[in-house]
């Protein structure tokens, strides 16, 4: 499933417009993306919580020439499943 599928089952379900469903993904994407700039945790009961992890700085190796390079420290973006998500991929 893609955004634009995403987009076509909000508008169906909630009777409206593809273009404003697709303002709402829009909006809420936006919104996570900003709290995860600011180092905040987005929590979203029974589905699953985004937060932001930092990597260290290592060294590692070109894979064109096998040269030796240092790779920067990062953040990236988590996601852990909740419980919700979790109990409806695995149901008992």
């Amino acid at each position: 499933m893609n955004k634009a599928d995403l987009t076509e089952k909000l508008a169906e379900r909630a009777g409206i417009p593809k273009v404003r469903a697709a303002n709402y993904i829009n909006i809420i994407t936006e919104a996570i993306q900003e709290a995860l700039v600011r180092d905040e945790k987005v929590t979203i009961s029974d589905f699953g919580t985004f937060t932001v992890s930092k990597r260290r700085e290592f060294t590692g190796h070109n894979p064109k020439n096998g040269q030796v390079m240092k790779v920067p420290a990062r953040r990236i973006p988590v996601f852990r499943a909740g419980k919700g998500l979790k109990n409806a991929l695995n149901p008992d």
